[in-house]
């Protein structure tokens, strides 16, 4: 993300300040609250010098803004942002004759939907395939190959669109892996591959289990608890609901 340093803010002065800070939230946008008479001309400078802050604090801001105004559950999406993966695509969407829709990939990132688009159920049934395709490509490789790295016995890879968990294993040491997670940040899928494939050794929510995970992860208490907010990555066109963290 690039940020110019050339952006709309409120001053606001306090007698309590001390020194200069800035604010960000959604309601207000950016505030830049100083003490009295603090010299506003120092003020483009303090962006700079903050910019790498502000960057972060935009993209939680623009997280808030799709979780608090998200588009209808029925809308078609026109954009697909596959964080997970590095991927950004654009949709487009051509009625042609037949009942048959297809997505079809184009150049520099663009899907096409073509066929009887007025089916909204269709058309998400097409973009579902096309996912179900994307997750086969990246993820199962992804997971094949951590299986082989730590020393894992992995039967089979299932992709699915599930509404309540990231993923699950099955006492055949089959591992189902949830196409909304090409959605939410890498390190974050990571996670969810190394807790599945821990249930092909453990296929329970032991502290043996936990023992496992934090000897491939150490750092999975904090990935689990922000894997419990990260269903907000996923589009509402999705009928995202909420996805199960540390007892998933």
């Amino acid at each position: 993300m690039t940020l110019s340093v050339k952006q709309d803010y409120t001053i606001r002065e306090s007698p309590r300040a001390k020194y200069a800070r800035l604010k960000l939230s959604l309601r207000d946008g950016l505030v830049v609250i100083v003490p009295k008479g603090f010299d506003h001309d120092r003020i483009p400078g303090l962006l700079k010098e903050k910019k790498r802050w502000l960057e972060q604090a935009h993209e939680r801001i623009e997280t808030q803004r799709k979780f608090f105004e998200p588009e209808p559950p029925g809308a078609l999406p026109e954009r697909l942002s596959l964080r997970g993966i590095g991927e950004e695509w654009a949709v487009d969407y051509r009625s042609t004759d037949g009942q048959h829709v297809v997505a079809v990939e184009r150049r520099e990132n663009r899907l096409l939907i073509y066929g009887d688009t007025d089916n909204i159920k269709a058309c998400k049934e097409a973009l579902l395939r096309w996912l179900n395709r994307k997750t086969h490509e990246h993820l199962e490789p992804w997971l094949i190959r951590l299986a082989s790295e730590r020393g894992f016995a992995l039967n089979r890879v299932l992709i699915k669109s599930q509404r309540t968990r990231w993923g699950s294993c099955s006492k055949r040491k089959t591992i189902s892996l949830n196409l909304k997670l090409l959605f939410i940040p890498e390190d974050l899928i990571r996670y969810v591959l190394i807790h599945e494939l821990c249930h092909t050794v453990q296929l329970n929510h032991s502290r043996a289990f936990w023992e496992l995970i934090k000897h491939f992860d150490p750092a999975f208490l904090e990935k689990d608890e922000r894997l419990r907010k990260a269903w907000r990555y996923v589009p509402a066109w999705l009928e995202a609901k909420r996805m199960l963290g540390r007892g998933q």
